[in-house]
């Protein structure tokens, strides 16, 4: 099974204090703007990585962002939230559990960074999209 990237959504750097939810909200409309083979019907999970300590950001993010996923939840573990949230959706798409997959990833409020987004979904039929390596 391949397992590839096939969307992001990024927010610009700024010097204002945005909310964690307005970040994540923002990537979220971001990505479904620029990706039009996804919508979000198609999202199975939603994960959002964060080092806040924001519990149930992946369940309000579904929320504000019209997503009805099976799965939703954050992925809190210091500086390698990041990491440990694209190995998690590689996890549950590897095993069966989904197909398509949002991951959320945005940095402790009060410092001046983005939030990046990524998206995982397998056979994808597209072409020129990097696949995650399939270790089987």
């Amino acid at each position: 099974m391949k397992v590839g990237i096939i969307g992001y959504g990024i927010t610009p750097f700024t010097l204002e204090n945005p909310s964690i939810e307005s970040l994540l909200l923002q990537s979220v409309r971001d990505t479904f703007s620029n990706n039009q083979t996804v919508t979000q019907d198609d999202v199975d999970a939603v994960l959002v990585s964060t080092n806040d300590n924001s519990k149930y950001m992946g369940s309000i993010l579904s929320e504000m962002a019209g997503i009805k996923p099976k799965i939703a939840h954050s992925v809190e573990s210091m500086c390698n939230s990041g990491s440990n949230a694209i190995v998690s959706a590689y996890s549950y798409i590897a095993s069966g559990l989904a197909d398509v997959i949002l991951v959320r990833g945005v940095p402790i409020q009060g410092r001046y960074y983005s939030g990046i987004t990524l998206e995982a979904r397998t056979n994808t039929p597209y072409s020129g999209h990097q696949y995650l390596p399939d270790h089987t």
